[in-house]
């Protein structure tokens, strides 16, 4: 008696409906027990067509192979993150420069941040805020020439010193017309501990502040309060 494809899927979901929930997808071995019940259960004087077969091989195979690569992949990410982990640990104690603006009011100091000025800024501005986004302190920079500046926040107001934690600063850049112009932003500070997450490894700064191990530009020998340089 020929057995239909329906058939054969229809009778082995009736036996296995009370055991387990009937999955969405068919893996790998889903597809051989295909196979092989529609090669077994076929009509001898009408075999499939070979196209169809030779077709129907070439999808096990590629699913085969599609297979072994996403666990090869999953493998090799697992052993690149632990070598991105073991080797983050050697910028513990360091002072490093990297993507972002976070500054972090400490006991004594605040940390540092880079901005990086274009041609034709005539005037610019730092904005601190606070952990709810609203601006405690605005400060008129000097250095407004192409290059990269250093903003060093002494962590006061008009009203006096402000809590210790984390801020963020933000560069309002005008030229001669008023026009405003783009300006990026690195953050300094050392560095205190190394996380891994969804295959990022993370350094964490004092303060608790956070950033990619890839987006770290340069690194640099501690930073002590002797070292600090005001606005340039």
């Amino acid at each position: 008696m020929q057995v239909s494809t329906t058939q054969y899927l229809n009778s082995t979901y009736s036996r296995d409906l009370s055991a387990k929930e009937p999955k969405s997808s068919l893996g790998k071995d889903d597809f051989m027990k295909l196979l092989t019940a529609q090669m077994s259960n076929q009509n001898p004087l009408k075999p499939s067509d070979d196209t169809q077969m030779l077709a129907q091989l070439a999808q096990f195979t590629s699913l085969e192979k599609l297979t072994e690569l996403n666990t090869t992949t999953k493998q090799s990410n697992a052993v690149l993150g632990a070598i991105n982990v073991t080797n983050a640990v050697g910028y513990i104690g360091t002072s490093v420069v990297a993507g972002g603006s976070n500054i972090y009011r400490g006991p004594s100091m605040c940390s540092d941040v880079y901005y990086t000025v274009p041609e034709g800024v005539e005037t610019i501005k730092a904005h601190v805020y606070d952990a709810s986004k609203r601006i405690v302190d605005t400060v008129v920079l000097s250095g407004t020439g192409k290059g990269e500046h250093i903003f060093g926040w002494d962590g006061t107001n008009s009203q006096g010193r402000l809590p210790e934690g984390q801020y963020t600063v933000g560069f309002e850049a005008r030229d001669k017309n008023g026009k405003l112009i783009k300006v990026g932003s690195k953050v300094a500070g050392e560095v205190t501990g190394v996380t891994s997450k969804d295959g990022r490894t993370v350094l964490e700064l004092e303060g608790g502040r956070k950033i990619n191990l890839v987006d770290i530009t340069r690194v640099e020998r501690p930073v002590y309060p002797s070292d600090k340089k005001k606005d340039s």
